[in-house]
């Protein structure tokens, strides 16, 4: 019998034990049962708490095998990137990976042009707005760069998730969106990055090929970013939160991604 129907049916099986009445739940249930010399003994029923650690890790297994992943996912995602025009110089333009970043997923997600002329007055603006909402234009963790596409972008169809893997990235991909990630840029080893690259940046992921375990991004800290890979491995170790400030240590390595739905 296939692995599949053993887990479905174990699912099946196990799942009425929640369908009776709460004052019975965790209690021992005399359940009669022979043995050979005709004695009667009683088998407690399992409590909820016993049963739930299996649930939880039996039901993805069943799920991955019920609704596999495609093994490649690409999007038409238009990529700029933080310095459209080269202007390195400018704060604004060398510290806007997060909104160029998110700026590229919601122009895909509305089905927008996205120009270097838009992306350079857009990211100038958003790094206006951050300024004003939290005195910060150089860095923004997750949680202040997520309020971006509500607030700022006025898009809704988005969600913030952390302590992530490549997997959950992949999923999400699969499930129609792009992801924006902070990861540790110096331990990514993009060819294109003045050396060691940006400890504290974030990428947008517009698809993955598993024919070569690598995520397919837009890194918009180089002009040579558009549809840049990056191996799996690579990615989900480089995963990393950072504060709000200019250059702020960071003391706590979380990972996390915005999901912005199409």
């Amino acid at each position: 019998m296939k692995p599949i129907y053993v887990a479905i049916g174990f699912l099946i099986a196990i799942s009425g034990l929640f369908f009776v009445k709460n004052e019975t739940l965790g209690t021992p249930i005399p359940i009669p049962k022979v043995i050979p010399d005709n004695k009667v003994i009683y088998v407690p029923k399992p409590a909820p708490e016993e049963i739930l650690p299996v649930i939880t890790e039996v039901i993805p297994e069943i799920i991955e095998q019920i609704f596999p992943l495609p093994s490649a996912v690409m999007y038409a995602v238009p990529f700029v990137a933080q310095a459209p025009f080269g202007n390195w110089a400018d704060a604004e333009q060398n510290y806007g990976c997060e909104e160029a970043s998110l700026l590229m997923g919601v122009y895909w997600a509305r089905g927008d042009v996205l120009t270097p002329e838009i992306a350079l007055r857009e990211i100038k603006a958003m790094s206006k707005f951050e300024k004003d909402k939290y005195d910060a234009l150089h860095d923004t963790p997750f949680k202040d760069t997520f309020d971006v596409p509500k607030s700022y972008s006025r898009h809704e169809d988005a969600y913030l998730q952390y302590d992530i893997e490549a997997e959950d990235i992949k999923r999400a991909l699969a499930d129609g969106s792009v992801v924006v990630i902070p990861i540790d840029g110096t331990s990514v080893n993009n060819i294109y990055y003045t050396p060691p690259g940006p400890f504290r940046h974030q990428i947008i992921v517009i698809g993955y090929d598993d024919s070569t375990q690598e995520f397919i991004t837009h890194d918009p800290g180089t002009m040579h970013g558009g549809n840049y890979r990056y191996g799996y491995k690579t990615i989900e170790d480089s995963l990393m939160d950072y504060p709000t400030g200019f250059n702020e240590p960071v003391n706590e390595v979380r990972s996390g991604m915005i999901v912005i739905k199409r």
